[in-house]
């Protein structure tokens, strides 16, 4: 390993990882060398995944939280630096998905969407605020509540998970596109805010990524065939790619780097 890319001796919190993406990420970070706090509402998946870390020798807490809730969010970082010494990183990945038009209307065909969700119905205030919060909010109250430690030692990395839907127009995604893209743009203004202080603040905009979360829409031939065509690289990422790209962003290799949306999405946000 190149030595600007060793993280031994790192400390980092990754909300969502109990699965999918965030799961994927703590795991790289803790191969790389981090301790992880690995952060969910779910203690199950949470646990999994921190056992799977120390299986690799390294710390791992699993702190079981709501992020959309500054006090719960105040708590975990408090706990994290209490027992782990220091909060180095911090990943803003746990996020939510809704595909559904803002109304619904005659001969539409939505594509995509979760067989739970009502289509029959305009997208409720409670479905737009649940997106937001925890894809926009949750994301505010994390970086505010770990900010001050990294002021207080003078460094830090924070990168926070969009998407390429945040630079690409799709229909049906309203809510999910709008907050994915005002992370964008709250990376950029917190970097141009903290940049004083030696933290690097950026984000990393997935694509098609196949993992346990997203399995039931590789289970339709016909709807992953037409996603994979819309794609310039024509294939599905993994997990690890985006890993591979947040180690980078949380080490010494990036510390010239801030305020960057960096997609990795097969060419999602450029078609």
């Amino acid at each position: 390993m190149l030595r600007e890319f060793d993280l031994q001796g790192r400390v980092a919190i990754v909300t969502g990882a109990g699965r999918g993406i965030g799961k994927g990420i703590a795991l790289t970070l803790a191969e790389a060398g981090a301790d992880v706090a690995v952060v969910a509402r779910t203690n199950r998946e949470i646990d999994e995944t921190a056992e799977a870390i120390r299986q690799m020798g390294r710390h791992a807490l699993a702190i079981p939280t709501d992020i959309t809730h500054g006090d719960d969010v105040d708590k975990m970082a408090a706990a994290v630096k209490q027992q782990l010494g220091k909060i180095d990183i911090l990943v803003n990945n746990a996020g939510a998905v809704l595909i559904k038009p803002f109304v619904p209307a005659p001969g539409q065909r939505v594509m995509g969407a979760d067989p739970s969700t009502d289509l029959t119905t305009p997208i409720t205030e409670e479905e737009w605020r649940k997106v937001i919060d925890v894809n926009l909010t949750a994301l505010f109250l994390c970086a505010r509540s770990v900010g001050p430690y990294m002021i207080e030692q003078g460094k830090g990395k924070i990168i926070n998970i969009t998407s390429g839907y945040a630079a690409k127009v799709a229909p049906h995604r309203g809510p999910y596109a709008a907050s994915k893209a005002a992370v964008a743009m709250l990376t950029k203004t917190l970097a141009l805010e903290w940049a004083r202080y030696n933290i690097c603040v950026n984000s990393i905009g997935p694509g098609l990524i196949r993992t346990d979360q997203s399995e039931g829409f590789f289970q339709d031939e016909d709807l992953l065939q037409a996603a994979v065509k819309s794609l310039p690289l024509r294939k599905v990422g993994q997990a690890r790619d985006i890993g591979i790209l947040t180690v980078y962003l949380a080490s010494d290799a990036s510390d010239s780097m801030t305020g960057q949306n960096i997609y990795i999405d097969q060419g999602l946000s450029i078609s």
